[in-house]
């Protein structure tokens, strides 16, 4: 049976820039390529997990403005559950994400709607895994986690610390190995550490108990890869995978939506990560 899985999260319209190269402090960096996608780390990990079979229902907030409803339309089309998104005051959240030739990225989100979020508690306490990230208001993630009675995954990005209060609920962290070293190498439960194309690791109580290789592909657009594992990883985990099988999905998924420019267009279906992993052995 589909794993039903809560994202409590973030909903951004992203203003892409393509660009030979990343600027640095203080430099003017010329581009001509300029669109619009549906984004944001809660409605990445929502998409990237509804595709790869999870029942997903979103919590969270936009405005009620264009950017909104074209962030609200991408979830619904990818199957998505938007009848506990909220329409607020405050304008749709906008991240500007910078990326250059390689698919190295470089993001600034402007916070509007997102501070707003809520979540409904009967629904959230319903899912088989509740997923969170922290481009919401902390104390909507800890009342998401004790609401919770599955899986609790926090996705610890963008970084900071992590009160004692919320490190107690958490059954599952995930972060990239830049947040890891920034947490201080969190040693409780379950820790997933990814690190862009090199190995990911996963720890329980500090112990390394799994390890998994991305599949090597010719990357176009990374922003949302990390989502994409996110999800991946969670609706196999939910459904009852043991965490080495999980992240062979997770990467093989993960891998396979840089492929497309934009955070969730390239995101993959179950289906198309069973054939990539299916040629991959063969």
């Amino acid at each position: 049976m589909a794993p039903r899985i809560a994202v409590v999260g973030s909903i951004n319209a992203d203003l892409v820039v393509q660009m030979p190269k990343l600027p640095g402090r203080g430099e003017t960096v010329s581009s001509s390529e300029l669109s619009w996608f549906p984004g944001g780390k809660g409605a990445n990990q929502a998409v990237a997990a509804a595709r790869m079979g999870g029942i997903v229902s979103m919590f969270g907030a936009v405005g009620d403005d264009e950017p909104g409803q074209m962030c609200l339309a991408a979830l619904q089309q990818s199957g998505v559950s938007i009848e506990a998104v909220t329409k607020v005051s405050s304008p749709t959240s906008t991240a500007l994400v910078m990326v250059e030739h390689t698919g190295e990225n470089q993001i600034v989100v402007a916070d509007g709607a997102n501070q707003h979020a809520s979540f409904d508690s009967a629904l959230v306490s319903s899912a088989d895994a509740v997923i969170v990230q922290f481009e919401i208001p902390e104390s909507v993630i800890i009342a998401a986690g004790k609401a919770a009675t599955g899986i609790f995954c926090l996705n610890a990005a963008p970084v900071r610390a992590i009160s004692d209060e919320l490190a107690q609920l958490i059954d599952v962290l995930i972060v990239n190995e830049h947040e890891f070293a920034e947490l201080g190498k969190p040693q409780s439960g379950l820790v997933i550490v990814t690190a862009g194309a090199n190995e990911v690791m996963a720890y329980q109580d500090g112990k390394v108990v799994a390890k998994s290789m991305p599949p090597v592909v010719a990357a176009l657009d990374t922003v949302g890869a990390g989502d994409t594992f996110v999800g991946a990883f969670i609706v196999a985990y939910a459904a009852g995978a043991t965490v080495s099988q999980a992240l062979d999905r997770a990467c093989a998924a993960s891998a396979l939506s840089t492929l497309k420019l934009g955070a969730q267009s390239g995101m993959p279906t179950a289906a198309e990560v069973d054939d990539f992993l299916s040629s991959a052995t063969n």
